[in-house]
């Protein structure tokens, strides 16, 4: 009985951590969702890749970066006010383009799409530009 006090002090220091943690930047990856395996027996993969989108490793880099600045990880949909602005955190309302510069500089927009979120939906400074050099660091972003 005497060692309850303490126990909740530990738990409750404990949990406000975790708080503060997610705060100055970490959270905890989530694997993504797998498919039942019924419904993945009933994928066919194409026998090739041609016409797809093609980004390098670089390209991919800058815009992973480029995602977790302007929509961090902890930033989920349904913990936004209205459903305009959880619109707005989700990435299947985005269109984004990324571009190679040169072998060090590369340039990625995100612009949301704004139709799906709300008929006559109108954000003025909705979306990014990020400016990314070859080793991840963010340049410049408007």
């Amino acid at each position: 009985m005497k060692h309850i006090l303490p126990c909740m002090l530990l738990c409750s220091w404990a949990l406000s951590g975790c708080v503060l943690l997610e705060r100055l930047g970490y959270h905890k990856y989530q694997k993504a969702e797998m498919a039942p395996p019924e419904e993945a027996a009933r994928i066919h993969f194409p026998k090739t890749y041609e016409g797809g989108v093609i980004l390098n490793g670089a390209m991919t880099k800058a815009l992973f970066i480029a995602m977790n600045d302007y929509l961090p990880p902890h930033i989920k949909a349904e913990d936004q006010e209205g459903p305009e602005f959880q619109c707005l955190a989700r990435w299947d309302t985005y269109r984004t383009v990324v571009t190679q510069a040169n072998e060090n500089l590369y340039f990625v927009l995100l612009s949301p799409d704004l139709s799906k979120c709300a008929p006559g939906f109108i954000v003025p400074d909705a979306g990014a530009e990020y400016a990314i050099d070859g080793s991840g660091r963010i340049l410049s972003k408007r």
